[in-house]
């Protein structure tokens, strides 16, 4: 059952000049929602489709078209998000790029596949490279069709869309969440299953007085001291930052001025649970 049928944006986005600025309420209104343990299939798929396009968008600029299915686990769910919001976007070439790039996949064996998305990503990849084949089309191409003018005309003319003040948006994510009907075993379930990587931006959160707003995405083509490593942004109460975690502490860095901010000992943290 949806309980947030809609696409829910905020007022001052809709009337932004800045189109990016309707593509991110959007998204943040979905994260809103999933930090109120409302599940994927109770959110409006009209919502996702907008959420996903942005996130391949961010993915690929940020590492190739590689970090964008590494991060998403090869998730056919995802994917199909992508594809179905690129057509309705009529971001047609967008269209038909992706599936040139999801037609790599399929060259892949199952156990290249697999491979990959159990490597670590960094160094000698031939699967990693592989799936790098349209990086340049897609740069190219992005400069002529937007992904986020397309992403932000599509949610402004949608029958769906539904703008609601910015200082109502808390209030309304609170009672959409107020349906659900197993909320505590949610909760306990959600604290239980939390990744490292949570609990450790957590932890620094913590120790650098600051509350988490939210972790934004994980880069796996970072280095820190000349060597490769997988590096989470968050954004906090005092803005973006950073993490890399090295075992048993981890240290938080400002996400403009690369500046450290805190380290914190994360040794009582099961390494297994990544």
């Amino acid at each position: 059952m949806l309980l947030s049928p809609t696409i829910v944006v905020s007022k001052e986005s809709l009337a932004s000049e800045d189109s990016y600025d309707l593509v991110e309420s959007n998204i943040e209104s979905v994260n809103q929602l999933l930090e109120r343990l409302v599940e994927y299939e109770e959110i409006s798929p009209e919502a996702l489709k907008s959420y996903y396009v942005d996130y391949y968008l961010a993915q690929v600029k940020n590492g190739g078209f590689s970090q964008f299915i590494y991060n998403i686990g090869c998730d056919g769910e995802i994917i199909e998000y992508v594809q179905q919001g690129l057509a309705e976007m009529k971001a047609e070439r967008h269209a038909v790029l992706f599936d040139k790039s999801l037609a790599i996949i399929d060259r892949l064996s199952e156990e290249e596949l697999d491979r990959f998305l159990d490597s670590e990503y960094f160094g000698e990849n031939t699967e990693r490279d592989a799936l790098n084949e349209t990086n340049g089309e897609f740069y190219q191409l992005n400069e002529q069709e937007d992904l986020v003018e397309y992403n932000s005309r599509w949610l402004r003319g949608h029958p769906q869309l539904q703008a609601v003040a910015e200082d109502d948006l808390e209030d309304l994510f609170d009672e959409i969440a107020a349906k659900i009907p197993d909320l505590e075993e949610r909760a306990a379930q959600a604290l239980e299953d939390q990744p490292r990587y949570v609990k450790v931006i957590d932890e620094l959160c913590e120790v650098a007085g600051q509350e988490l707003d939210r972790i934004t995405a994980g880069d796996p083509s970072f280095e820190h001291e000349g060597k490769p490593m997988l590096a989470w942004h968050f954004l906090t109460d005092a803005g973006h930052f950073y993490m890399i975690d090295l075992g048993d502490k981890a240290l938080m860095f400002n996400g403009d001025t690369n500046q450290l901010v805190a380290e914190a000992d994360v040794s009582f943290l099961d390494p297994e649970e990544d």
